[in-house]
């Protein structure tokens, strides 16, 4: 049966004059629409635990713990491995990965993801790039400009950090970093390449000469999932059985506020 409301709305529209339809029309047009999440295809290369390659790519919605695991390191960076750097794109789960904390230390996962250009301001956090031009950390740190996801976390050490958390150093987000002078913060303009890279354990690789955090969920990661989301996350890295396989956090991480403090200190 058809609402009394909705049959008195026709019989008003069909005695409306064009131009009232017109303005109509376009008045509902203006209105707010439900937002649609944003769907992302995520590409991953990982190993098994018996050590079988596994390739598979699927299609998400982008959710905050997803960008996390797939979004740091832009196509082109060089990777320092056991036999020199190689570009991200070009490294298979099994080769061995020099860091800058435990020496080489085998590749267990690539993740990849494309970041497009922001249509809303929603997305725009999303999709923040940083440029860290030639030599601006120290000499040959990085070679040559590198440029890093949204998610990318960049080893800080400070004396400060064995006060806050009993350790030299700690990971703080490269966007943290930016001044718009040697840092600089920057949004595609065109569909991106993007990845990450886990070990066994977090650890500090050596992108371009600059240490940035492998891929690590962070720890009580499983906490902030429910138990189709952790189920649905598991099932991207084929190495694990758990969240106990990525290991121990070996160094804390900062905030961009617990960053400040320390640099302005």
């Amino acid at each position: 049966m058809v609402s009394t409301d909705r049959t008195a709305a026709g019989l008003a529209a069909a005695h409306m004059a064009p131009w009232a339809i017109k303005a109509e029309t376009a008045r509902q047009e203006r209105r707010p629409q439900r937002s649609m999440p944003l769907m992302r295809r995520y590409e991953v290369a990982g190993l098994t635990p018996d050590g079988t390659p596994r390739h598979f790519a699927r299609t998400l919605a982008a959710e905050p713990h997803l960008d996390e695991a797939f979004a740091a390191f832009a196509r082109g960076t060089l990777i320092a491995t056991a036999n020199g750097p190689v570009a991200v794109e070009d490294l298979m789960p099994g080769m061995a990965l020099m860091t800058a904390d435990a020496g080489p230390r085998r590749l267990m996962w690539v993740g990849t993801t494309q970041l497009m250009p922001p249509d809303d301001p929603l997305h725009a956090e999303r999709t923040g790039l940083t440029r860290i031009t030639a030599d601006s950390l120290g000499l040959g740190r990085p070679m040559p400009d590198l440029v890093l996801g949204p998610r990318a976390r960049m080893l800080f050490r400070h004396s400060g950090c064995q006060a806050l958390f009993g350790t030299e150093a700690g990971f703080a987000p490269a966007s943290a970093f930016v001044d718009g002078v040697t840092l600089i913060a920057l949004r595609p303009s065109r569909p991106m390449s993007v990845y990450h890279l886990a070990l066994e354990g977090q650890h500090a690789l050596v992108a371009n000469g600059v240490e940035i955090e492998s891929y690590h969920p962070g720890e009580n990661a499983d906490a902030l999932m429910d138990a189709a989301t952790r189920m649905e996350f598991l099932s991207l890295f084929p190495h694990l059985e758990g969240f106990g396989g990525f290991g121990a956090m070996t160094l804390p991480r900062l905030t961009a506020f617990e960053l400040e403090r320390l640099r302005a200190a």
